[in-house]
Protein backbone atom coordinates (compact mmCIF):
# COMPACT_ATOMS: atom_id res chain seq x y z
CA UNK A 1 0.00 0.00 0.00
CA UNK A 2 1.15 3.63 -0.74
CA UNK A 3 0.48 6.21 2.00
CA UNK A 4 3.82 8.72 1.32
CA UNK A 5 1.99 10.68 -1.35
CA UNK A 6 4.46 13.71 -1.87
CA UNK A 7 3.57 16.54 -4.72
CA UNK A 8 6.25 16.94 -7.81
CA UNK A 9 8.40 19.47 -7.15
CA UNK A 10 7.79 20.04 -10.93
CA UNK A 11 4.52 20.95 -10.81
CA UNK A 12 3.01 24.49 -10.34
CA UNK A 13 1.43 26.42 -8.12
CA UNK A 14 -1.55 25.51 -9.24
CA UNK A 15 -4.09 22.46 -9.58
CA UNK A 16 -2.21 21.04 -12.32
CA UNK A 17 0.03 19.07 -10.18
CA UNK A 18 1.17 15.24 -9.99
CA UNK A 19 1.50 13.64 -6.87
CA UNK A 20 3.84 10.37 -5.73
CA UNK A 21 4.03 7.89 -3.86
CA UNK A 22 6.00 4.48 -2.84
CA UNK A 23 6.43 1.20 -1.28
CA UNK A 24 9.39 -1.08 -0.99
CA UNK A 25 7.41 -2.74 -4.44
CA UNK A 26 5.44 -0.12 -5.98
CA UNK A 27 5.27 3.36 -7.55
CA UNK A 28 1.96 5.26 -7.36
CA UNK A 29 1.47 8.79 -9.37
CA UNK A 30 -2.02 10.71 -9.45
CA UNK A 31 -3.16 13.67 -10.19
CA UNK A 32 -3.86 16.50 -7.63
CA UNK A 33 -7.50 17.46 -9.34
CA UNK A 34 -9.04 14.61 -8.02
CA UNK A 35 -8.23 15.22 -4.62
CA UNK A 36 -12.22 15.89 -3.61
CA UNK A 37 -12.78 11.85 -4.19
CA UNK A 38 -11.84 9.85 -1.01
CA UNK A 39 -8.39 8.56 -1.42
CA UNK A 40 -9.55 4.66 -2.16
CA UNK A 41 -11.28 6.10 -5.53
CA UNK A 42 -8.79 8.39 -6.38
CA UNK A 43 -7.38 7.62 -10.04
CA UNK A 44 -3.83 6.09 -9.69
CA UNK A 45 -1.19 4.62 -12.30
CA UNK A 46 0.83 2.27 -9.77
CA UNK A 47 3.64 0.19 -11.40
CA UNK A 48 6.27 -2.69 -9.97
CA UNK A 49 9.67 -0.74 -8.79
CA UNK A 50 11.50 -1.73 -12.06
CA UNK A 51 8.77 -0.56 -14.62
CA UNK A 52 8.13 2.50 -12.81
CA UNK A 53 12.21 3.34 -13.47
CA UNK A 54 11.36 2.40 -16.98
CA UNK A 55 8.42 4.66 -17.15
CA UNK A 56 10.29 7.58 -16.25
CA UNK A 57 13.34 6.86 -18.63
CA UNK A 58 10.61 7.10 -21.46
CA UNK A 59 9.30 10.59 -19.98
CA UNK A 60 12.68 12.12 -19.63
CA UNK A 61 13.85 10.68 -23.44
CA UNK A 62 10.68 12.26 -24.62
CA UNK A 63 10.43 15.64 -23.04
CA UNK A 64 14.40 16.01 -23.31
Amino acid sequence: MINNWRKSTRSADNSACVETGWSDSAVGYRDTKQDALPRAERPTLVFGTDAAALFLDMIKSTTD
